[in-house]
């Protein structure tokens, strides 16, 4: 159980600073769709290649034992979910889902909130624009503030998010935890 409050509170880090339009605009709005527990709506910040990124970066998923199985697709897609029903989701459903039930557990851990979240600046880099933020999570008794850079591209004329290395860290942890 510490291993999943632990992964819930590093994911929480890693999803704050997601922007698109203007970055300020996209940044608020989802902020506001984490503090109002919309984490199925996650998925639409980030660009369809970060998508199908994550959901390869997490097809370790797929070598779990049978005996396995059932607990661990029960925690991060659902009670009712099964390899088959993982397997025949989108890249949008994968990545919704997961966010969706990893932060279910860190607020079943405790009180989850983000408390904060500071646009700093960005720094253009050709296609690519980096943007810096000062965020500020708590879950449970853990209260951190952190600065982050995110890298964004635009996608049919708007800026998604890119994985940032934060998420890349977390699924080699998972798959390392869970013996894959």
């Amino acid at each position: 159980m510490k291993f999943l409050n632990l992964t819930s509170f590093l994911f929480c880090l890693t999803l704050l600073p997601v922007f698109g339009g203007s970055a300020k605009e996209r940044a608020l709005e989802y902020f506001t769709v984490l503090k109002a527990g919309e984490y199925d709506r996650t998925a639409s910040f980030f660009s369809p290649q970060a998508l199908g990124d994550f959901r390869e970066m997490m097809s370790f998923l797929d070598e779990i034992p049978e005996e396995a199985a059932g607990q661990v697709f029960g925690v991060f897609f659902g009670e009712e979910a099964t390899k088959e029903t993982v397997k025949e989701m989108s890249n949008d459903e994968f990545f919704g889902s997961f966010i969706t039930f990893t932060l279910k557990q860190a607020e079943a851990t405790g009180n989850l909130s983000f408390d904060k979240i500071e646009v700093l600046g960005e720094v253009v880099e050709g296609d690519v624009v980096h943007v810096l933020t000062r965020n500020k999570v708590t879950v449970g008794e853990i209260e951190v503030e952190a600065m982050e850079v995110m890298s964004f591209e635009k996608v049919e004329g708007e800026w998604m998010a890119l994985l940032q290395g934060s998420m890349k860290g977390m699924a080699a942890q998972m798959r390392a935890s869970l013996g894959q």
